[in-house]
C-alpha cells in the first residue's frame, strides 16, 4: 500500500510541464542555429557520440525535476493491520432428547417436524448468527451427553448438532433429568474466564430422572455466576412442561423463562436471547509507513548531475 504524505506538492508539476511545452514551442518556432540557406552539405560529415547525444541532454532535466517534486510530496509505503479485542459470551446450549421430543407437532411450511428437528433448526440458525462466542452443546434424556465442549469451531458444532437424535439414548433411558444436565452445564462453564456465561436450556417435559434437583442445580449456577435461559417447548395441549420450576430456575440465575408453542415462537425466543446476549467487539486499526522520498530525491539528483556532467565536461560546446 502506498500514499503521499504531502500530495499538494504535486501542483508544482505544472512548472516542468510548462517549461517542457515552452521548449517544444521554441524548437519548432525558434531561430535556426546556422544562418545558411542550406545545411545539406554538412550531412555527410562524421558524427561522434558526443555530437549525437549533446542536442538531447537537456531532456534529462525534466525527469530530474519531476522526481524531486514527487520527493517533496513524500511518497510512503506501508502496511495496515487490525487488533481485534473481543469480550465474547460463553454459551452452553442444552437440548432435550427425551422420547417426547420425537412428537411431530411442529410445522415448517406444509411439512410436519418433530420437536427435536424444529429445535435443531432454530439452534443452528442461532449459532450461525453469533461471532467470537464460544458455544457448546449438551444433549440429555435420563443422563447428559456433552456433544461438543465450548468451541469457536462453528462448522464442527453444527455438524455435531445435526447428528443429535433420539437414538443417542437407549429407549429405557429416554426420560428427563433436568437437574443433572444443568449441573453438567455448570461444570462445563465453571473454568471459563468469559465475562458472561449463559446456559440456554430447552425441554418439553418435567424432571423425571437423575439425582440432582433442578433448583439445587440452579443454586450451583448462581455460585458460578452463570445465567440460565429456560425454554418450555411444544404445543400446549400435548406437552407437560413444568413451567413453575423453569421459571424459578431462570429467576434464581437472573435469566428468563420463555414459552414456545410453535416453530415461529421458538425462532422468536432465540432471536430475543441473541439480542440480549451480545458480544463486545473492539477493533483498533494500526498503520506503519516507511518513507520513500530519499529514493525519489536521489533518482532526481542523478538525472540532474548526469545532465550537468555530460554537458559541462564530456559534451562541452566551444563558442
Amino acid at each position: 500500500m502506498m500514499r503521499l504524505a504531502d500530495p499538494w506538492y504535486l501542483l508544482l508539476l505544472v512548472i516542468p510541464a510548462f517549461l517542457f511545452f515552452l521548449h517544444l514551442w521554441q524548437v519548432k518556432h525558434g531561430r535556426a542555429s546556422i544562418l545558411f540557406s542550406s545545411g545539406s552539405s554538412l550531412k555527410g560529415l562524421p558524427k561522434t557520440w558526443r555530437m549525437m547525444i549533446s542536442p538531447h541532454l537537456h531532456w534529462a532535466v525534466y525527469p530530474g525535476f519531476i522526481l524531486m517534486i514527487i520527493a517533496l510530496a513524500r511518497p510512503q509505503a506501508g502496511t495496515s493491520f487490525q487488533e481485534i479485542k473481543t469480550h465474547g459470551v460463553d454459551i452452553m446450549m442444552i437440548l432435550d432428547t427425551s422420547g417426547s421430543m420425537a412428537e411431530a407437532d411442529m410445522v415448517s411450511g406444509r411439512r410436519a417436524l418433530t420437536r427435536l428437528d424444529a429445535a435443531k433448526k432454530v439452534m443452528a440458525r442461532f449459532i450461525k448468527g453469533r461471532c467470537s462466542d464460544r458455544i457448546g452443546l449438551i444433549a440429555f434424556a435420563s443422563f447428559s451427553l456433552t456433544r461438543c465442549p465450548l468451541t469457536l469451531d462453528y462448522p464442527l458444532l453444527l455438524n455435531l448438532l445435526d447428528e443429535v437424535n433420539i437414538d443417542l439414548f437407549p429407549e429405557e433411558m429416554r426420560r428427563t433429568a433436568i437437574g443433572n444436565v444443568i449441573a453438567t452445564g455448570v461444570t462445563r462453564l465453571r473454568e471459563s474466564d468469559a465475562q458472561s456465561k449463559i446456559i440456554i436450556f430447552l425441554t418439553d417435559g418435567t424432571n423425571t430422572a437423575g439425582n440432582v434437583a433442578p433448583l439445587t442445580a440452579a443454586d450451583f449456577a448462581v455460585q458460578e455466576d452463570i445465567k440460565i435461559y429456560t425454554i418450555g417447548f411444544g404445543s400446549p395441549d400435548r406437552t407437560d412442561v413444568d413451567e413453575e420450576t423453569l421459571k424459578e430456575i431462570a429467576s434464581k440465575t437472573n435469566g428468563q423463562y420463555y414459552r414456545a408453542d410453535s416453530l415461529e415462537d421458538l425462532e422468536q425466543v432465540y432471536s430475543e436471547i441473541d439480542q440480549l446476549e451480545k458480544s463486545e467487539v473492539r477493533v483498533k486499526n494500526y498503520e506503519k509507513w516507511r518513507e520513500l522520498f530519499p529514493w525519489f530525491l536521489m533518482a532526481g539528483c542523478c538525472f540532474l548531475i548526469f545532465e550537468i556532467v555530460m554537458s559541462k565536461i564530456f559534451c562541452r560546446r566551444v563558442p
